[in-house]
């Protein structure tokens, strides 16, 4: 699957990636990503924003997601935890954009 991604100085970078968890140490190394939880959904770290085109194949905010993110400064429509965030096969490109630090 091709992600790409939009870093806090809005420059793209694409990935080539099997897994999206794969992005996390990609994107922790080169856009400070640092997901301190370990994907448990308790740090926002991982605090992005999705493409409004790619809704339909994203998995749905639960309400331990939507709980972290109502506690952030930054929260804007489709504003997700990397660490969370489910795909459909149908899904070939992934578009995010890294969310301020908080």
């Amino acid at each position: 699957m091709e992600v790409i991604v939009e870093d806090r100085n809005g420059e793209l970078t694409k990935y080539e990636v099997s897994e999206l968890s794969e992005l996390f140490t990609k994107l922790g190394d080169e856009m400070k990503i640092d997901a301190l939880c370990g994907g448990c959904c308790s740090c926002a770290t991982c605090h992005v924003y999705t493409d409004e085109s790619d809704a339909m194949y994203l998995s749905d905010c639960d309400d331990s997601e939507r709980d972290v993110l109502e506690g952030l400064l930054h929260v804007r429509s489709g504003s997700r935890l990397l660490c969370q965030l489910g795909l459909k096969e149908e899904l070939k490109t992934l578009k995010i954009t890294i969310a301020q630090s908080e």
